[in-house]
């Protein structure tokens, strides 16, 4: 006779969402001459609690009965960070055994992007507070920093070394990175973190950092041809200059 299924019969883990949340910054020039510098900024959480009380997490938390898992990401946003309605995109499932010292618990994480950088936390949440630290990377490492404190994440062959981030968090931060990389570079994921209207300058720089290609702004603007078009606007840029802005082709918009 075949046995019938009982989920009385097998463990369960609990479910969180974890997200890796990146977005823009902008900072004045140093002389009157020069752009604007834009800032490419992760999104970390002073946590409140143990385990790892007062280290730097990613934004998430538990599925509750009756979410989707998106659901979870998004109310974990808002409530620990106040960034609502952002662009999530799955990177992938983190499993291991000891990933968390509270017990069995698997984590689903997701890549955010955001146009804003403004942050505010929720007074029930179990995070302190949070904060935007500027983002870095080269062939050895990524650098996390602000003005009070800079945390490394070495990688070896494609793997994070242990550091001051809580559980498993460089790990998906690398991976979250990598996501990043990949969509800006064959798709149009870029635009997720501009606002409406934009000038040249404020889509390459970040495009130059993310993907770590530097180009003349002839050869970016002819890249990036097929998919933007100029408007009737303008902004001021260096020296009292002004700079046409563009926006994105939507894909309706096309004939």
């Amino acid at each position: 006779m075949r046995k019938i299924y009982s989920i009385e019969n097998f463990e369960r883990p609990s479910v969180a969402a974890d997200c890796v949340v990146f977005g823009i910054d902008t900072a004045e020039p140093d002389s009157p001459r020069s752009l604007k510098q834009h800032m490419l900024k992760i999104l970390l959480i002073k946590r409140g609690e143990e385990p790892f009380m007062n280290r730097y997490s990613l934004a998430g938390g538990f599925l509750r009965r009756g979410e989707t898992i998106e659901q979870t990401a998004r109310r974990e946003l808002q409530e620990e960070a106040g960034v609502s309605d952002p662009k999530i995109m799955n990177i992938g499932v983190y499993s291991k055994a000891d990933r968390d010292p509270r017990g069995w618990i698997i984590s689903c994480a997701f890549l955010a992007l955001t146009k804003t950088v403004e942050l505010s936390t929720a007074e029930y949440s179990d995070a302190l507070d949070a904060h935007w630290l500027n983002f870095e990377y080269d062939d050895e490492k990524i650098t996390l920093s602000d003005d009070k404190e800079e945390i490394i994440i070495n990688y070896r062959n494609g793997q994070p070394e242990k550091n001051s981030l809580a559980f498993d968090h460089a790990k998906i931060i690398y991976d979250a990175f990598l996501k990043l990389r990949d969509e800006v570079v064959n798709h149009d994921i870029i635009f997720d973190l501009m606002p409406p209207l934009f000038a040249i300058s404020d889509l390459q720089q970040p495009y130059e950092i993310i993907t770590g290609k530097k180009t003349s702004p002839q050869n970016f603007r002819k890249r990036m041809s097929s998919k933007i078009r100029e408007t009737e606007f303008f902004s001021e840029t260096a020296a009292h200059r002004t700079s046409k802005l563009y926006e994105k082709i939507q894909k309706g918009d096309l004939i």
